[in-house]
């Protein structure tokens, strides 16, 4: 197998082959959904002279700035833009991914599965489509684990040495996850400390260095007076979860698995388990698997053991520093099961999971569920019947910027609702006689990379997604419309428009 693939040119053909699609899956479409949310924020912060970036990024309190400082070097003027930042290091991510791998282990073959799974994984796909940092804290984990590994397997070379630094201490500013890599690399150090007692010294040292912009922040953020978590709707995780979260990083599933992608998810679980089983039985003769392996477990028990005891921190969107990991290990438990006289094992699964990644993406895609928040249907829908005397509520301050960015009107007037007090909105500017209500009917999920998603449709908004507000006045509501993971109701307020202007 390993020889049929050496060939330079078939390898970089195949090569070649996996960018494209890969680049083809994080660039389809890019520009064509509208910012939700959390997009939002990002582009707010983008847009900001860099000291209010800073300022923004703090008050948010669960954030690092390295990404959103960069950003600032990056043209943002559209959606597409924003977001290409993301796509673009998506890409960067699947050569790199393949590049390491044949750099570690002179394996066409696992060089090729390496960047296959990548480009194909609905995980990475979704995360490189999103205007967030996780592209960049998983280029920034890939490189400071392979510039780890040389300096582990004696390569110490002053380049290693300050690969290692810049990508660790960039890691650490973009998201505060990327410490599981130093927690692993303490733990490989445990087992391996009479041989490696020198380097261990040097890595303290490099670690130090490395965690400087961090410590720095981390004082930045202990001037303010006050900084809200941001984390409270994360809920604690079970068991369970566990088998979500692999779910969820291998083939792409939520909450729930479909029945067609369990072969691949047995596929998955089957390799990585194997892996994980060969690198605790070789940890001596291969300390690199080693290092992999204190990756996935040291850093799924550790966020599970915080979840428990301290506060629930288990999101499977910030385990993307340990997708490498996973890879790699994947592919070595599969190609030690299937043994050197079965290799087409190996490959066969290599396909099946990374061509059910490929048709769970293919879907969301055809059903157009990559549309998570259609704020631009919203303001459309909004500006085809808006009179004069009409105003605009929302949910919070940051949902009315993400209308207003698709509304083509500049002035109208608006509120929203006062924190604490779903039926007390701020006061309007002036007297309105009807106002447009525009409410999120989306939740979050800690194992979805999405919303969970309502779909369009022309029925009547469930009570459930129907802001308090709104519920006070049924009766008045002359309108409603569900949009993906948003509702818009219109709702005649002539009899209380002086009301909502002297509102406290």
């Amino acid at each position: 197998m390993d020889t049929a693939a050496a060939r330079p040119r078939t390898f970089w053909l195949w090569a070649a082959l996996i960018v494209v699609v890969g680049a083809a899956l994080r660039l389809y479409d890019l520009g064509g959904p509208s910012l939700w949310i959390d997009e939002v924020f990002t582009e707010v912060r983008a847009r900001v002279p860099l000291d209010e970036t800073l300022l923004l990024v703090r008050d948010s309190g669960n954030q690092t700035p390295f990404y959103y400082m960069v950003l600032h070097a990056y043209p943002t003027g559209s959606d597409f833009a924003l977001r290409s930042f993301s796509a673009l290091l998506g890409v960067l991510g699947i050569a790199g991914m393949m590049g390491v791998v044949a750099r570690l282990y002179r394996s066409p073959w696992l060089a090729l599965g390496a960047g296959a799974l990548l480009a194909l994984n609905p995980y990475h796909i979704w995360l490189s489509r999103t205007a967030r940092v996780y592209a960049l804290a998983f280029v920034l984990a890939l490189i400071a684990s392979y510039a780890f590994l040389r300096l582990l397997a004696g390569e110490r070379r002053r380049t290693h040495w300050v690969v290692f630094v810049l990508a660790s201490m960039g890691g650490y500013v973009t998201h505060y996850f990327a410490a599981s890599l130093a927690f692993a690399q303490y733990l490989v150090f445990g087992f391996l400390l009479r041989r490696k007692r020198a380097l261990f010294r040097r890595w303290i040292g490099a670690q130090a260095l490395a965690v400087i912009p961090l410590l720095l922040w981390i004082g930045y953020m202990l001037q303010a007076e006050t900084v809200a978590a941001g984390l409270g709707w994360i809920r604690k995780p079970g068991p369970a979860d566990l088998l979500l979260t692999l779910s969820a990083m291998t083939i792409g599933t939520g909450d729930s698995i479909p029945l067609l992608a369990v072969p691949g998810l047995i596929a998955a679980l089957v390799g990585l388990g194997a892996g994980l089983v060969y690198a605790a039985r070789h940890y001596r003769a291969e300390p690199d698997l080693w290092y992999w392996f204190w990756v996935v477990v040291g850093t799924l028990a550790l966020v599970f053991a915080v979840s428990l005891v301290v506060r629930p921190l288990y999101v499977d969107r910030y385990f993307v520093i340990i997708l490498p990991a996973l890879i790699v290990l994947m592919l070595r438990g599969w190609r030690w099961l299937a043994g050197p006289r079965r290799p087409y094992l190996a490959v066969g699964a290599v396909a099946l999971v990374a061509l059910t990644g490929a048709a769970i993406t293919l879907d969301v895609f055809r059903a157009g569920d990559h549309y998570k928040e259609d704020w631009r249907g919203v303001a459309e829908y909004v500006a085809a019947d808006f009179q004069p005397g009409d105003g605009v509520l929302s949910g919070n301050p940051i949902e009315l910027v993400a209308f207003k960015r698709y509304f083509d009107r500049d002035e109208f007037p608006y509120a929203w609702i006062e924190e604490g007090n779903p039926l007390a909105p701020l006061p309007f500017p002036e007297p309105v006689t009807r106002v447009w209500v525009v409410a999120r009917n989306g939740t979050e999920s800690g194992h979805q990379n999405q919303l969970v998603l309502v779909r369009e449709t022309d029925a009547s908004v469930p009570e459930k997604y129907t802001p308090p507000w709104v519920q006070a006045r049924r009766d008045r509501v002359l309108a409603e419309k569900q949009f993906n993971g948003l509702a818009v109701f219109l709702v005649d307020t002539r009899d209380e428009a002086e009301q909502l202007v002297g509102a406290e």
